[in-house]
């Protein structure tokens, strides 16, 4: 089995109205099936909004980080960036 990584990535809301449950139910659909978002967890983030922090695994492979990531920003109402990759 080849090795994978577990990336985390934060999701950002543009705006207090984004619904961040529909968001997850959108990054569930739109990611790949060699992607698999683990977990995600709502955080406090500025004035009163919350951002998301989800965790994603993925095989192991160059540029795949930017991939992930671009997939989620895509996603109307949100921005998303990588904040660590780990081995697992």
């Amino acid at each position: 089995m080849s090795a994978r990584n577990a990336l985390e990535i934060e999701v950002l809301p543009d705006d207090p109205e984004v619904n961040l449950d529909e968001i997850i139910e959108k990054i569930k659909q739109k990611l790949p099936k060699y992607a698999r978002l683990e977990s995600y967890r709502k955080e406090p983030f500025v004035y009163g909004m919350y951002k998301l922090r989800i965790l994603v695994t993925v095989p192991e492979r160059e540029g795949i980080a930017d991939e992930i990531e671009k997939i989620i920003s895509e996603i109307e109402g949100v921005s998303a960036e990588v904040v660590s990759i780990s081995r697992i």
